[in-house]
């Protein structure tokens, strides 16, 4: 079993009109045992009304990334990733931030940030999230949103991995091997979801999906740069100016 992935980030127009950098973050890789390859990809998405919520976006998925590899170079598959485990990958990542914050004299919520996280290979997948944005996988023409975008008390608000209660936010979902996954943060997610259905669009997904797989090469470039030109695109952007992260990963059969 082969996989191959891509992801790519571009900043909003919201952000690049206040010259402002982006707050997304991503990591995505493969995992090589013997015979089998591990999927592993993460998005987060800094609040925008922090000034250090990229950073924190940043250093959780690079502290993710590394948690979760340690765990499968370890175990050698996902079937015995306990909960615990993947509470254990999150506060991991939540004190490499609060560390920071101390070093630099800085408040824990200017790093907010939310969390999406999926894990896939022999056989299983596991997949965990704090806050807004979504994972969706696809098997055969079926798309499945794992967690439903996480919304705050108040409006235009969610949960984030630097808050108090984060773990009684943190969803987890242990799962079948998917063909296709994809992670998005909030600035696509009312472009790819229909929130009156509480599903996908398959005309969004099936065409990337489609295009990755048939790509000779795997990894981010050059298939990475195609997809920040489509996430910029005007018809995109006039929908959202926000910033937009996008991971995929499709599994390769033959």
């Amino acid at each position: 079993m082969r996989w191959k992935y891509t992801c790519a980030s571009v900043t909003g127009k919201a952000h690049t009109q206040r010259g402002e950098n982006g707050q997304d973050s991503s990591r995505a890789g493969i995992i090589q045992l013997g015979d089998s390859e591990f999927f592993i990809g993460i998005a987060a998405d800094g609040a925008g009304s922090t000034t250090e919520g990229g950073r924190g976006a940043e250093i959780a998925c690079e502290t993710l990334y590394t948690r979760i590899a340690e765990t499968i170079r370890a175990k050698g598959e996902l079937s015995g990733i306990t909960d615990d485990e993947v509470k254990a990958w999150v506060t991991s990542a939540r004190d490499v931030i609060t560390a920071e914050t101390l070093s630099g004299g800085k408040r824990l919520r200017e790093y907010a940030c939310t969390i999406l996280g999926a894990v896939a290979g022999n056989g299983g997948s596991l997949y965990f999230q704090i806050g807004d944005g979504a994972i969706v996988t696809g098997t055969g023409p079926e798309y499945r949103t794992i967690f439903w975008p996480e919304q705050g008390e108040y409006a235009n608000t969610t949960y984030f991995i630097t808050d108090e209660q984060y773990l009684d936010h943190l969803h987890i979902l242990h799962a079948d091997l998917p063909d296709e996954i994809a992670l998005f943060t909030d600035g696509l997610q009312n472009l790819v979801l229909s929130f009156a259905l509480r599903k996908a669009h398959p005309g969004f997904f099936q065409p990337l999906f489609s295009a990755l797989e048939q790509h000779p090469e795997n990894g981010f470039l050059p298939f990475s740069t195609q997809l920040q030109t489509f996430l910029c695109r005007d018809d995109i952007c006039a929908r959202s100016d926000d910033d937009k992260t996008l991971v995929l990963a499709v599994r390769l059969t033959g």
